[in-house]
């Protein structure tokens, strides 16, 4: 007689891995969201899934970001995703509006519309461990209210979402025009007036040169040093050899004939966009404390920078001119940044601004500036904990547990957040190179884990504190003994403190993107909805195969390959439909 397996378990009447319907809920529809819903038609049958929006449009930070000069500091041919090139880019940087009009033509051509809903807010996300799901709370611009939910949430807000003011007295009393770099009123003409700028982050390197232009005067307030990295190689921004040189602020413009061999030649522009990342990659020794890239780098542009200040100003070099190491604080290309700052109109004051007047700016020595317009570059709330409340198993409020530090593994998880997912989140890639990689890395993380909990009838996974606390434990050391971030500097990299706790990757760019290829499902508590026998997903003993029911591609049931594993070469096969581009298209 057989063994009798215990009475409480039944074999459930389905085929191996049977795709449970899984519903996924992403926060936002910008570069994240877009990617989110793109590879989820590729990776994924057998679920829903919404990306709900802020904003009356996809995009999210460069919908957002529209001020005076606004550009990526990352080369144009690498600014894309890595399977959607674009031989359209008019420069070798490029400016937001042809950033953003990229993302919605990739919007539009991949019909993912049906994914999407704007203007709309989440505010609250709850787990309920009964149910394996999050209540999500949610605002329409209206002000209506309403709640979804989902098996598996996905942040792909961002940790500098929400801009702020600077923290200073009397800002609500002037009487002038008063903006922000992340909310710029595009209504602004400065032209003729008396304007100030305030930062020295990204956005005001890159605000300075167009401010200047027909201003009477700029006033930069620059509380802080910044490195002001020299341009890429002339020879590797263009390709024609009778196209223009580059500009005097080394930004190239792609001429027709340059575009056409793009258009053209798949194999010459594939090399090309290779290039390009690879030299971005093999800079990535900048960033070790006393290589000789890095000795060589703050020597170099140290040097670049004196050249562009010019002879004498002296005390100007001293306060823009840092004492620590390049790559600190994120570099930029600061294309006529420096030039700017030694026009006969433009004046540089570093004194500490101790209140806003009615008339303009008032310094620590008792110096008051009269201004028509203030631009604040101040930048964002770090904030490592996400923008709406998020309560995992046992009550565990994530704005609690993150008081000190972020909790988080691999810089997409966290303990006691089942089946939640932050896209480029903290200990992720922030410092070296484009950010969309590391991006479309983590997206196919979070959705291999959907997979998984489709096919093998999982609940729940979450991340156990155990590996958490030890990778976090690596990443500290590793900064301590080798990165120039844990150099003295202020960067958002450490909350805005020079002693910081260092929260970005332990690595380079490849060094990350081969980490996050694959889940480490050991790392995970993993809950099965068949709580008698997590072996249910094996069913009644019949693939997808030998039993599914004819597909809408099919034509005839009969010719179907029952015999995937046999091949003419050792490529993967699988038990499961390989489902057509075409058939995923109108998923």
């Amino acid at each position: 007689m057989a063994f009798q397996a215990q009475p409480a378990y039944v074999i459930p009447d389905n085929y191996l891995s049977k795709s449970n319907r899984l519903r996924i809920i992403h926060v936002g529809a910008g570069a994240s969201g877009l990617l989110c819903a793109y590879k989820a038609r590729k990776m994924l049958d057998n679920y829903d899934l919404v990306c709900y929006e802020k904003n009356p449009e996809v995009g999210g930070t460069w919908w957002e970001n529209t001020y005076p000069g606004c550009a990526c500091d990352i080369p144009a041919h690498i600014y894309t995703y890595s399977f959607e090139p674009n031989p359209e880019w008019s420069g070798f940087y490029a400016y937001s509006d042809e950033i953003q009009s990229y993302f919605v033509r990739f919007y539009e051509k991949y019909k993912l519309q049906q994914f999407v809903r704007l203007q709309t807010t989440v505010i609250s996300a709850t787990w309920d461990d009964d149910r394996g799901q999050y209540s999500v709370e949610l605002e329409k611009s209206d002000g209506t209210e309403f709640t979804d939910w989902c098996h598996v949430l996905i942040n792909g807000s961002g940790v500098v979402n929400k801009w702020k003011w600077p923290a200073i007295d009397g800002l609500s009393e002037f009487e002038g025009k008063l903006a922000h770099s992340a909310h710029w009123d595009n209504t602004i003409d400065w032209i003729g007036k008396r304007v100030a700028l305030i930062g020295t982050g990204s956005s005001s390197i890159q605000m300075a040169p167009h401010l200047a232009e027909g201003s009477t005067s700029l006033t930069v307030f620059a509380r802080n040093c910044t490195w002001i990295s020299p341009p890429i190689a002339p020879d590797s921004q263009k390709i024609e050899p009778g196209s223009e040189a580059p500009a005097t602020a080394s930004k190239h413009h792609y001429i027709e004939a340059e575009k056409n061999r793009f258009r053209q030649d798949k194999s010459l522009f594939l090399d090309y966009r290779k290039n390009l990342e690879s030299e971005v990659a093999r800079m990535f020794p900048l960033y070790l404390r006393g290589s000789d890239l890095n000795i060589a780098a703050k020597k170099n542009m140290k040097s670049s920078m004196e050249t562009k200040l010019g002879p004498g100003r002296e005390q100007l070099k001293a306060k823009m001119i840092p004492n620590w190491s390049p790559g600190c604080r994120r570099l930029t290309p600061g294309e006529g940044y420096l030039e700017s700052l030694i026009l006969p109109h433009v004046e540089t004051i570093h004194d500490e601004i101790v209140k806003i007047t009615p008339k303009g700016i008032m310094t620590a020595t008792g110096r008051e500036v009269e201004i028509d317009i203030i631009a604040c570059a101040t930048g964002f709330h770090v904030s490592y904990t996400p923008h709406f409340k998020i309560q995992g198993r046992d009550g565990a409020i994530m704005k609690n547990e993150w008081s000190k530090a972020p909790n988080i593994y691999l810089s997409i998880a966290s303990p006691k957040f089942p089946n939640y997912f932050v896209m480029n989140g903290p200990r992720g890639n922030w410092a070296q190179g484009c950010a969309l990689p590391s991006l479309e890395i983590q997206i196919e993380y979070a959705l291999q884990c959907c997979k998984k909990l489709q096919d093998d009838g999982i609940k729940s996974m979450e991340v156990m504190q155990e590996p958490t606390t030890q990778l976090n434990d690596h990443i500290d050391l590793w900064h301590n003994n080798f990165s120039v971030f844990a150099e003295d500097c202020r960067s958002w990299y450490k909350d805005n403190k020079n002693d910081g706790r260092v929260f970005i990757w332990s690595g380079s760019l490849l060094h990350f993107l081969t980490v996050m290829q694959t889940p480490r499902y050991e790392h995970f508590k993993i809950e099965y909805w068949n709580k008698a026998n997590m072996w249910a997903f094996l069913g009644n003993g019949r693939s997808e195969l030998e039993v599914a029911p004819l597909r809408s591609w099919e034509k005839d049931i009969s010719k179907r390959d029952l015999a995937p594993y046999i091949r003419n070469a050792d490529i993967p096969w699988s038990a499961k439909f390989v489902v057509p581009e075409e058939a995923r298209a109108l998923s």
